[in-house]
């Protein structure tokens, strides 16, 4: 009897260890195919969705100061969903607006697109936001930014964010502000263009132009008719400014046939 109840008692623990592997497999399985669907539909670069993938079966670990969140912040995108402190719903949400309201969220050149990505949609709500982090980057840096190809949705995105800063301008009763308005105009229409023009030698990016949405072109007419009408003549920019034939010719790159040195017309 006893040595029968021993051989039951084994047979039962195989049986759950094995029912536990077969859990733990089908667990890991689903969450690599997670990843990497997460890794697709986020366009990642062939390393971030190695990292993505290899760091799938990650869990959130609370941070026990604020010197261990710092350091576990790079990888909050490989575990999901991110930790929250503990707090009322209430208070929190208070918390967040006075932070928000007293110190804007501070920008720093990203090194990949997935850490652009990030950064774009957790902090960059607001037009103001968008324009300051677009103001950080290394223009010649954004091919090897975005190496692989560029989401139309986003050169949508930096689009209008350009075109609201440029050519939305309220007009103002004050001729002495209104002329102090103009001349900060002329410097973001230029550099707007230069934007355009690192975002032109991104890879694929005819394609990515074709996809975008149709009020892009229309806005693109508007910002390189500002840039024109700012732009310096021939041979006399400087600085990687680019004078009005540079914008023509730059503006001819996306589509758009019916901007004259000197001058934009929409």
């Amino acid at each position: 009897d006893i040595s029968n109840r021993n051989g039951s008692r084994n047979a039962m623990d195989a049986l759950q260890h094995s029912i536990a592997g077969a859990l733990e497999a089908e667990q890991r399985k689903t969450q690599v195919n997670d990843a990497k669907l997460r890794a697709v539909a986020q366009r990642v670069d062939y390393d971030e969705f190695c990292k993505m993938v290899a760091g799938a079966h990650l869990k959130p670990v609370k941070p026990c100061s604020a010197e261990s969140r710092d350091i576990s912040r790079p990888f909050d995108q490989f575990v999901l969903p991110k930790y929250e402190p503990a707090t009322d719903s209430v208070d929190r949400h208070s918390t967040r607006k006075v932070e928000h309201d007293a110190e804007p969220p501070a920008f720093s050149q990203p090194s990949s697109s997935h850490e652009f990505l990030r950064t774009w949609r957790r902090s960059c709500r607001a037009q103001a936001e968008r324009l300051r982090y677009l103001r950080v980057l290394d223009i010649d840096t954004l091919p090897m930014l975005f190496r692989t190809e560029m989401d139309p949705l986003l050169l949508d995105a930096f689009v209008d964010t350009l075109h609201v800063a440029v050519c939305e301008r309220e007009p103002s009763g004050d001729g002495s502000a209104e002329a102090a308005a103009i001349a900060q105009q002329a410097p973001l229409a230029l550099w707007a263009v230069r934007l355009l023009a690192g975002l032109a030698r991104v890879n694929r990016f005819d394609a990515t132009l074709n996809f975008a949405a149709g009020p892009t072109t229309d806005k693109l007419k508007r910002i390189f008719a500002a840039a024109a009408s700012h732009a310096p003549a021939e041979g006399v920019a400087g600085n990687g400014e680019l004078d009005a034939a540079a914008v023509a010719a730059l503006a001819s790159k996306f589509g758009i046939r019916d901007v004259v040195e000197g001058r934009g017309m929409v």
